[in-house]
C-alpha cells in the first residue's frame, strides 16, 4: 500500500479498540466510529486517519480522507455507542461510488521518520509496523 503525501504509514496495535453506532443508526463512518487510544498513544491522536484507494480499482495507491475520532481509553463509556470491539482486522466497506463499494481503511500516518520510531517503539510490535 502507498499513501499519497505520507511517507511513513503503521496498522493499529493489538490493543487499540473501537466503538461503533447500533446497528440501524448507519451514518457516515466517521460519525459512526469512535476509536479508543491507549494511554501511551495519546500523542499520535492527529496521525490515526480514514484511507481510501483513489485512482482505481486496481491500483496500490491511498489517500487520507480524514481524521478519525478518537479518545483516550480510560474506560468512560460514549453515549450511543457500543463496544469497545477489536480492531484486527480492520476494513470497511461502507459507501458507494458509482458500481462500486469504497474501500476504507484506519491508519496511523507520519510524514517524518522521527514520529514513525517513536510510534514503532511505543508500539512494541515493529513487525506490524511497515515503511514504505
Amino acid at each position: 500500500m502507498i499513501v499519497r503525501d505520507f511517507a511513513f504509514h503503521a496498522d493499529m496495535p493489538d490493543d487499540m479498540r473501537y466503538l461503533r453506532r447500533p446497528d440501524g443508526v448507519q451514518r457516515f463512518i466517521e460519525k459512526d466510529m469512535i476509536f479508543l487510544l491507549p494511554e501511551r498513544l495519546k500523542d499520535f491522536r492527529k496521525d490515526l486517519y480514514h484511507v481510501c484507494r483513489i485512482n482505481s480499482s486496481d491500483s496500490a495507491l491511498y489517500g487520507p480522507l480524514f481524521q478519525v475520532r478518537c479518545v483516550i481509553a480510560d474506560g468512560a463509556a460514549v453515549e450511543g455507542f457500543e463496544g469497545p470491539c477489536d480492531v484486527f482486522p480492520f476494513y470497511e466497506k461502507v459507501a458507494r461510488n458509482k458500481r462500486h463499494y469504497r474501500d476504507y481503511y484506519v491508519l496511523f500516518l507520519f510524514r517524518h521518520q522521527a514520529d514513525y520510531r517513536k510510534y514503532r517503539r511505543l508500539c512494541r510490535e515493529p513487525e506490524r509496523c511497515r515503511d514504505i
